[in-house]
C-alpha cells in the first residue's frame, strides 16, 4: 500500500452499536412500539428483584468490610515475634491465624 491510498470505514470491520439504556420511569422501546414483552408487571418485579439483589450484595460487603477492620495492636517482643514468623512460615499458614487459634484457646481455657 501507497502513501496515496487512503482506507475507508468500509473496510474495517465494525461491531453494531448498543441501543441505548432506557430511563427506570420510561416505558421500554419494545413496550413502546407495541411489541408484547410479558407485561408491566413482569418488568417490575424484574426490577424489584434487581434491586433486592443489589441491596442484599451491598449488606454482604458491609458485613465483610466490618469483619475485617476488627483488630486487636498487639506487641510483641523481638524473640516472640521472630518465633510467630517461623512458626507462619513452617505450617504454611499466616500469622493471624495463628494469633487467632491462639487467643480463642486461652478465652476457652479462661472460661470466657
Amino acid at each position: 500500500m501507497s502513501r496515496k491510498e487512503a482506507l475507508s470505514l468500509e473496510e474495517f470491520a465494525t461491531a453494531p452499536r448498543k441501543a441505548p439504556a432506557v430511563p427506570a420511569g420510561e416505558p421500554s422501546p419494545r413496550a413502546a412500539g407495541g411489541i408484547d414483552d410479558g407485561g408491566a408487571d413482569e418488568t417490575k418485579g424484574g426490577y424489584d428483584q434487581a434491586l433486592e439483589a443489589r441491596k442484599a450484595l451491598r449488606r454482604t460487603k458491609r458485613a465483610r468490610v466490618k469483619g475485617e477492620t476488627c483488630f486487636v495492636n498487639v506487641h510483641l517482643d523481638r524473640p516472640t515475634k521472630r518465633r510467630l514468623k517461623l512458626a507462619s512460615f513452617n505450617t504454611d499458614t499466616s500469622m493471624q491465624v495463628i494469633m487467632e487459634n491462639a487467643i480463642v484457646k486461652y478465652l476457652d481455657e479462661l472460661g470466657l
